[in-house]
């Protein structure tokens, strides 16, 4: 059972992938997770990649590292993962060795975390990397110090869905929209929302082409951190007499609005462009 889980950065758990690890020298064949069904999509070769192993590891008998980032089945796909590796030096030297090599092979670090279990005092360290179109092609780290010169870690692999976007929730042209009313809920405890009316062509032409090219988020990558309920909602008016309303969800870094899933923003640029819209009603007034 698990005393406590800490991330740091986008928590995410690798929980669709359908990547074979390819061997070679210095690679680890990947293995089905123990417990799933035998049933797996394997994926083409273009999906397929290669994941390092820290120079002279030797593999072990170890039961799978399940935590921090674990492979539960989802949606009939079984993920896969590496054997437990085991090399003679401190966590910190694999950590430091992973960002690095994972870094050359195009990847970028998005997640930390920490977990410890109820029955030991050991805890395991995670790393999480990502690349590809919307952060779907992922690698997840399990890193257990097991004396301060021993060292096992697990890599797990998944390449994770992006549905299409339905056409019905693109905006045609922002000549379309006639007014797209405010409710910005700033960054900070305590404070007001402010409400505000965008009206001029270059507000309008700037968030519509910004609605226009947020893509779908998958489903595994939803997660909401902790927040004051900072975000926005637009009420967009259309010269047609029809109304849109979307809901800018930034600790969750999600957008939703009509007659599509929830979108992913992230980089908060929906959250940033209405601050600098709302600073600038707030200086006005």
């Amino acid at each position: 059972m698990l005393k406590a889980i800490v991330h740091w950065g986008l928590p995410i758990v690798l929980s669709s992938g359908l990547v074979g690890l390819s061997p070679g020298a210095g690679m680890a064949q990947a293995q089905v997770t123990p417990g799933v069904s035998k049933n797996i999509t394997q994926s083409n070769s273009s999906h397929q990649k290669v994941v390092p192993v820290y120079p002279n590891s030797q593999r072990t008998q170890s039961m799978s590292i399940t935590s921090p980032f674990s492979m539960p089945l989802i949606f009939g796909a079984a993920n896969q993962q590496s054997s437990v590796w085991k090399v003679p030096v401190s966590y910190r030297q694999v950590e430091n060795w992973y960002i690095r090599k994972m870094e050359d092979q195009g990847y970028h670090l998005i997640s930390r975390a920490l977990s410890s279990l109820n029955h030991s005092e050991s805890e395991t360290f995670g790393l999480l990397f990502a690349k590809g179109q919307e952060n779907v092609d992922q690698v997840g780290i399990n890193i257990v110090p097991i004396t301060p010169t021993l060292t096992e870690y697990q890599y797990i692999s998944a390449r994770l869905s992006v549905p299409a976007r339905p056409s019905s929730s693109l905006i045609s042209s922002p000549s379309s929209v006639k007014s797209i009313d405010v409710s910005y809920k700033p960054w900070r405890y305590g404070h007001p929302a402010m409400s505000f009316t965008l009206t001029q062509s270059q507000q309008i032409d700037a968030v519509v082409k910004l609605l226009n090219a947020l893509p779908v988020q998958p489903q595994e990558l939803y997660h909401c951190a902790a927040d004051f309920g900072q975000g926005a909602t637009l009420t967009i008016h259309f010269n047609n007499k029809k109304t849109w309303v979307v809901k800018e969800q930034a600790a969750c870094i999600s957008v939703k609005m009509p007659h599509a899933p929830a979108l992913q923003d992230p980089n908060l640029s929906l959250y940033h462009l209405l601050g600098q819209d709302a600073q600038s009603v707030s200086i006005k007034g």
